[in-house]
C-alpha cells in the first residue's frame, strides 16, 4: 500500500510539473490569438475609424477657431 501512495505522489508532482510548461505555451497561443484578431479588426474598420477622426478633429478645429 505505501509504494501505491507513493506511487501515486509521484505521478501528481509529475502532472503538476507538465501542468506548469503547458500552462506558459497556452498563454503564448492566447496572446498570439489576440494580436492576431486586433490586427484583423485594425485592418477591417481602420479606414473608417481614421475617417471619422478626421472629421471629428476637423469639427473640433472648426468649434474652436471658427472662420
Amino acid at each position: 500500500m505505501a509504494r501505491s501512495l507513493a506511487s501515486k505522489d509521484s505521478q501528481r508532482r509529475l502532472a503538476r510539473r507538465h501542468d506548469r510548461g503547458v500552462s506558459s505555451v497556452e498563454y503564448i497561443i492566447i496572446l498570439v490569438l489576440v494580436a492576431l484578431t486586433g490586427i484583423a479588426v485594425f485592418k477591417l474598420f481602420g479606414g473608417t475609424i481614421k475617417t471619422k477622426m478626421q472629421s471629428a478633429n476637423t469639427q473640433m478645429q472648426n468649434d474652436v477657431n471658427p472662420q
